[in-house]
């Protein structure tokens, strides 16, 4: 059954990333991560990660406007607050492993959301797990989230987090592209393995790991 959401906040994080919050009528229940789905008009749907569960009936979006045809999130980008959108309930399968492993997120733009959610899972459940994320953009223009990253890094020790930019030197952030970090040195520490991105850099990122002894049970991922 369909269900009404209603644009309650939405705010500008970059030149075209939104983090948009939504309210629902009734209690939304989920697990980490999964996503929501809106049905657009013109008989449309599309999916979105949740990035956080506000209190029992909201949740925090983040949303890319894509130009080249993509006509979905410019429309759900351009709304204006109060728009009412219809959606259905949580779905998918790529959640967090509830285990005390030490894990390692992999992400680039708003394939952050889902992982940022898993982190936060694992914050939330009292998981015995350090957590590192990297978070790889081309330019300094595209970062976004951090200042949230870093109140989560200096509440909690297990967290830590590195920026990597591809395509210029930007201050206190590391010159390289995201796979260059897969190296033994760097993820010895680390059982489980979330990646989300594009197919062709999850299956480049999967024959590192591979390559280094990393089983295909310990890595888990979500390709867009």
């Amino acid at each position: 059954m369909l269900k009404d959401f209603t644009l309650i906040a939405k705010k500008k994080l970059t030149y075209d990333i939104f983090e948009m919050l939504f309210e629902s009528s009734e209690f939304i229940d989920f697990k980490y991560w999964q996503f929501i789905t809106f049905i657009l008009p013109w008989i449309w749907w599309r999916a979105y990660s949740i990035l956080e569960l506000i209190d029992w009936n909201k949740i925090k979006l983040i949303i890319k406007r894509l130009e080249n045809g993509r006509w979905w999130s410019k429309f759900i980008c351009d709304c204006e607050v109060w728009t009412i959108l219809k959606w259905v309930w949580p779905a998918w399968h790529f959640i967090l492993k509830e285990t005390p492993k030490n894990k390692l997120f992999i992400w680039t733009w708003t394939w952050f959301v889902p992982l940022y959610n898993q982190i936060n899972g694992s914050i939330e459940l009292w998981l015995k797990s350090n957590l590192k994320l990297i978070f790889w953009l081309k330019n300094e223009l595209d970062i976004f989230y951090e200042k949230e990253l870093a109140e989560l890094k200096n509440k909690y020790k297990n967290f830590d987090f590195e920026y990597y930019i591809s395509r210029e030197k930007v201050w206190n952030h590391i010159n390289w592209r995201v796979t260059d970090f897969l190296r033994e040195e760097n993820i010895k520490n680390f059982e489980e393995f979330y990646l989300c991105w594009i197919p062709s850099m999850i299956d480049n990122s999967i024959e590192i790991l591979l390559s280094l002894w990393i089983s295909m049970d310990q890595i888990f991922t979500e390709k867009y």
